[in-house]
């Protein structure tokens, strides 16, 4: 008689404690559902945002000596790094390969001129400009800038 006793106990002690495991209603699932859904698309926004290659060029001019007629490009024609090869060195023209906000800085010297004055252009828009005018034109002069701008990926390239 002693060892039913022992069992039925048991039994209710299992019974309660299967029950406060299981005391969940469906709006919780239903939150942790949700709540797993978001972090899922975010880990994988994270992992695609990893996956996307850098942004990067750094070019020169290697000319001592050139011309440049009003609102042309400076084409930039010796690339020492273009991770990602979004700028051309041909036409001197950059593509945004993604939407997001570059940063552009550039530097220009000049000897023998009267006046310098450089532009970023964005989609034919002026983001930023930098030079001199009225210089000596006896002595070097230089001028530069750091522009930061938000780019949206088109098919119209940057231009300086």
């Amino acid at each position: 008689m002693h060892l039913q006793l022992i069992l039925v106990l048991i039994c209710a002690t299992r019974h309660t404690l299967t029950k406060s495991i299981q005391n969940t209603t469906s709006s919780d699932e239903e939150l942790l559902q949700s709540r797993l859904e978001l972090l899922e698309t975010k880990i994988a926004s994270l992992e695609n945002e990893s996956k996307t290659q850098p942004v990067l060029f750094y070019a020169i001019v290697n000319s001592r000596s050139f011309t440049l007629n009003t609102d042309s490009t400076i084409v930039f024609e010796t690339v020492v790094i273009n991770e990602g090869d979004h700028y051309n060195k041909y036409d001197g023209v950059f593509v945004a390969p993604q939407d997001g906000i570059y940063m552009f800085s550039w530097t220009v010297s000049t000897i023998h001129s009267n006046w310098v004055m450089t532009e970023l252009v964005v989609e034919d828009r002026v983001i930023s400009s930098t030079g001199e005018k009225a210089v000596d034109s006896s002595v070097y002069s230089s001028a530069s800038m750091t522009a930061i701008c938000r780019v949206k990926r088109t098919n119209t390239p940057l231009s300086e």
